[in-house]
Order: C-alpha cells, then sequence, then structure tokens
C-alpha cells in the first residue's frame, strides 16, 4: 500500500499520522505543494492508496489561488469517484475537501481559533470512534477560515468556538478543521512560527505537554480507525 502526504508549508507534517501509516505497512510519499519548482503527479490518484492534505498558511477563500488549488479540489472529485481509495484533510486540507464538494469556505465571524480544546463527538457510533468511551477528545486549533458541511457528509466534530470541525464523507474521505497529529515537538516549532497569528486569538496553549498527550491518546485511534476502514 502507498500514501502520498501533500505540505503546504515545511513546518506541517504529518506528526504521529506517519508512524502510524508505516505500521500498518504504507510506503510514504511527500509532495511539497509550497515549491514552486515541484510538480503534482500526473494522476496521483491512481498511484496511491491514500492521500493526505495538510495545513497551510493558504486561504481556499482567496480568488487569487483558485488555479494553485484547482489540482487539489480534483483529487477530492478522483478519489470519491474510485473504489479502493482514502484522502485524509486537516486544517487546509479539509478547508479543499469542504470546497470540491460544493461547500462553502470562508473567514470565519470570531476570528482565529487557537490554541486546545475539547471537541464533542457527535457521532459516538461512527466507526473512527471506536475504543473511544468520551463524549469529547482534546484537540488543538490554528484557523481562521472555516467550512459549511457538505451535503451528504456526516458531521463527526464540533467546538464551542467553531462548530464544524470535522465530517466524512462516504467512509473514505475525512475532513479535519482541527488539528489532531502535532507532536509536542510541533506545537512548539508552531508556537514561534505562527506567532503572529497566534497572537491575534485567545486560544489556550497552557499546559501543551499533558494536552497534547491526551490529544494523540485518542487521535491514534482515530487515525487507526480511517486506515483500518
Amino acid at each position: 500500500m502507498r500514501a502520498v502526504i501533500i505540505r503546504f508549508i515545511d513546518c506541517e507534517g504529518p506528526g504521529i499520522l506517519e508512524p502510524i501509516l508505516r505500521e500498518k505497512g504504507y510506503r510514504i510519499s511527500y509532495h511539497n505543494a509550497y515549491d514552486s519548482r515541484v510538480h503534482l503527479m500526473p494522476e496521483i490518484h491512481l498511484n496511491f492508496d491514500l492521500i493526505v492534505m495538510l495545513g497551510g498558511p493558504q486561504s481556499v477563500a482567496d480568488p487569487d489561488k483558485q488555479e494553485f488549488f484547482k489540482p487539489y479540489y480534483e483529487i477530492v472529485e478522483n478519489v470519491v469517484a474510485l473504489p479502493n481509495k482514502k484522502l485524509i484533510g486537516v486544517c487546509l486540507g479539509s478547508q479543499i475537501i469542504a470546497r470540491a464538494l460544493g461547500a462553502n469556505v470562508r473567514p470565519g465571524t470570531k476570528g482565529p481559533e487557537t490554541g486546545f480544546s475539547e471537541l464533542q463527538i457527535l457521532k459516538p457510533e461512527h466507526p473512527i470512534f471506536s475504543g473511544i468511551q468520551k463524549e469529547s477528545i482534546m484537540a488543538f486549533h490554528l484557523h481562521e477560515d472555516i467550512f459549511d458541511i457538505p451535503v451528504g457528509a456526516d458531521h463527526l466534530l464540533a467546538s464551542d468556538f467553531y462548530a464544524n470541525q470535522m465530517f466524512s464523507y462516504k467512509n473514505k474521505v475525512f475532513a479535519f478543521q482541527t488539528h489532531l497529529e502535532p507532536t509536542i515537538t510541533m506545537l512548539q516549532v508552531w508556537q514561534n512560527v505562527h506567532k503572529e497569528f497566534i497572537s491575534k486569538g485567545n486560544g489556550d496553549f497552557s499546559n501543551i505537554d499533558s494536552k497534547q498527550k491526551s490529544m494523540e491518546e485518542n487521535a491514534k485511534i482515530i487515525f487507526s480507525n480511517i486506515i483500518n476502514l
């Protein structure tokens, strides 16, 4: 099995998701979308069983970026159309998915959502939550744009700040507005790299070690369940 991880900024990688994929027997490739010298593999959806699109500073709501995003919208459309393919999108990746599935993506009216918060599990019976016995999970936020839930998708996670935090579509496309993947090292880097953006929000950055550990515990279950579907 093969997976490709698409990065839109160099400091946002797959985090805890990569070792899970390797344990499941995936061979992993990377595509750095932020590097204009690198071209996306033609018909990439035919060469990989799983495609992961991560976060970045670009905005799907920016009309000047639509040519840049076009091949990534096409990835979503192609994965949906083909059997035995899966797609995971995180933050910007989730917004790409939402837009490709016909949902509105726009800046949130409350401004940036940053730091840690608990997310409510809306459908605990969904198979990706198998093994989680709680009604909520810890998650990390670093975004301002938000999406509507596409028609036909299952709304799975919600926060008090912005309700639409995760959806699945046909149990093969999984869009996380929130971040579950960061390691503690990644979070420390993000606090520096994104400090200007973080300063615009009022997020909780207290006790990041313990909160990251709690987040990772449930994230491993969710990601493993997605891969096993």
